[in-house]
């Protein structure tokens, strides 16, 4: 604002300059004439100077407003993100949490049908039967070693397509192959 103040003042002193000048000969029309025309033409420098010094700063309001809305947008997607990355980390420790309560749970009742079946192995070899006995430890033993081995395994992935070979593939190859076979 201290701009337009500078221009008006500067038009002001010199409109009261050009008309003190010509008021030494207050009758003339030939004098107020050229008077005239050179107050219009301040006025016209004057009213361009100040719409130059108008876009000007109007541009120059715009360029920092988009400085600032860009600012802040980047502010608001780096939030996003960090919300975003937090959910997934928050989302990911239940999941593991929830996976280890299942697997803990799992690994109880197993444990259970195994000390049972175990249990039930020794009575039977205390009370009559050897064979049948010993034939139920070693199965409750199989199981056990089967599920403990069965515990830690993991899917592989092929060497050329990238797939997953899942329990469900070996059925699956078997189905393909019984309904290629003609039935005789």
């Amino acid at each position: 604002m201290l701009r337009f103040f500078t221009g008006i003042i500067l038009v002001q002193i010199a409109s009261v300059a050009l008309v003190l000048v010509a008021r030494s000969e207050a009758r003339a029309w030939d004098i107020w004439l050229p008077t005239a025309v050179a107050l219009g033409a301040i006025g016209l420098v004057a009213a361009f100077w100040f719409a130059s010094v108008a876009t000007n700063l109007r541009r120059d309001e715009l360029h920092r407003l988009r400085a600032d809305f860009a600012r802040e947008r980047e502010d608001l997607r780096v939030k996003a993100e960090r919300e975003k990355t937090r959910l997934v980390r928050k989302s990911q420790k239940n999941v593991a949490s929830e996976t280890r309560r299942a697997e803990s749970r799992a690994n109880r009742k197993v444990a259970l049908a195994v000390a049972a079946a175990s249990a039930v192995g020794v009575l039977i070899v205390f009370t009559s039967s050897m064979a049948l006995g010993l034939l139920l430890l070693s199965g409750a033993g199989s199981a056990l070693g089967g599920y403990l081995v069965g515990r830690n395994w993991r899917p592989k992935a092929r060497g050329g397509g990238g797939d997953i070979q899942t329990s469900d593939a070996p059925r699956r190859r078997l189905r393909e192959e019984s309904s290629a076979q003609p039935y005789d």
